[in-house]
């Protein structure tokens, strides 16, 4: 008679156990009544971004004039940038400025809005609008609140745009090079002169309008872009080149 293959237990032992882990996962019970606000931030405490979402918006529905309710909408768009629902939560914090409009959360919504708007940015290659409307809420909130704490981060975020439009548009111009091109390079690259003066790109792309005007023969412009260079980035590692191009240009017109 064939012995019957006995068949290895471990493997159902860590099934079970992982199944078991996860049961536990999900039968957290929350020990906050339905509708109060310590019910959604107990959510909130355990990573329960979804849940939280759902016992802020019932907390709001039911006391929307509470103490807390501006405080509610802020943890609620919070819990959506935690879901990485980056458009939900923008749309949460506008409803906290509109809606709480002498709140002290204000001035943080705003903040946190831009933000929001900026995260929805996934790169270069894709659509940079949300770009542009932080930018937009940035400014926004640099010119309300000057002297505010985030002042400085918010500064830095608009270096961030700058740079990410900055290389959309550099970008543009490459393949208007490759295209041979040259009369909408320049068009490109003034245009980004005038619009990101913020960008850490700007000795780049000042350096590569003088080339393009040295190679137009047109001395005035690739005058006017060096000397920006180097009164703009006297740092820059293209100074050295800046100052060679601009020693061997014919001498401006009085």
């Amino acid at each position: 008679m064939q012995a019957r293959r006995s068949t290895p237990r471990w493997p159902l032992l860590i099934t079970a156990a992982a199944l078991a882990a996860a049961l536990a996962g999900c039968g957290y019970s929350n020990p906050h009544p339905a509708g109060s606000y310590e019910r959604a931030l107990a959510y909130a405490d355990r990573g329960k971004h979804r849940e939280a979402v759902d016992a802020y918006t019932a907390f709001l529905r039911r006391s929307p004039t509470d103490s807390l309710a501006a405080r509610a909408q802020l943890e609620k768009a919070r819990s959506y940038v935690a879901s990485e629902e980056y458009p939900l939560a923008a749309v949460e914090l506008q409803i906290l400025r509109q809606e709480y409009p002498n709140s002290e959360l204000v001035e943080e919504a705003l903040f946190e809005e831009s933000r929001a708007h900026l995260l929805q940015v996934g790169g270069v290659q894709r659509d940079v609008t949300p770009a542009r409307e932080a930018r937009v809420l940035f400014r926004s909130f640099l010119q309300t609140y000057p002297a505010s704490a985030r002042a400085d981060a918010a500064r830095a975020h608009l270096v961030e745009i700058s740079d990410v439009l900055a290389l959309k548009q550099l970008g543009v111009v490459e393949v208007y090079r490759q295209l041979h091109k040259p009369g909408a390079m320049a068009v490109t690259l003034d245009r980004l002169i005038a619009e990101e003066p913020e960008t850490k790109h700007r000795d780049r792309i000042l350096m590569d309008r003088a080339r393009l005007a040295l190679r137009q023969s047109d001395a005035p412009r690739a005058r006017e872009v060096l000397e920006m260079l180097l009164r703009e980035r006297p740092d820059s590692k293209l100074v050295p080149e800046a100052r060679k191009l601009l020693d061997g240009l014919p001498a401006a017109a009085p």
